[in-house]
C-alpha cells in the first residue's frame, strides 16, 4: 500500500506571483517517502523568452524538509540551476 498527500503553498520566488505544489508518497512496506516540489506556471519577463528562476526555492524548500524530518537522500545529490 502507499499514501499520498498533496499540499500547496504560495510560491518563494518570484514571491506572491503564484502557488507550488508538494507532492508526497509514502511506501510504509519499503520503508520510502517519494518527494517532489513543483512551480504550477512559470513566469516570463520580456523580451526573455526562458521562464525566469525560481533561485532553487523548490529544491531548498524540499532539502529543508528532509533536513528536518532526518530522512537520508538516496541517489545522486540535486543541485538546482545556476540560474539567477
Amino acid at each position: 500500500a502507499e499514501y499520498k498527500l498533496h499540499a500547496v503553498v504560495p510560491t518563494e520566488y518570484p514571491p506572491g506571483l503564484t502557488y507550488d505544489d508538494i507532492e508526497f508518497i509514502l511506501r510504509p512496506e519499503d520503508n520510502l517517502v517519494l518527494y517532489r516540489s513543483v512551480s504550477r506556471t512559470s513566469v516570463f519577463v520580456y523580451p526573455l523568452t526562458q521562464p525566469v528562476s525560481d533561485k532553487n526555492s523548490n529544491l531548498n524548500r524540499l532539502q529543508k524538509i528532509r533536513d528536518k524530518l532526518g530522512w537520508d537522500e538516496m541517489g545522486m545529490r540535486q543541485t538546482g540551476s545556476n540560474r539567477v
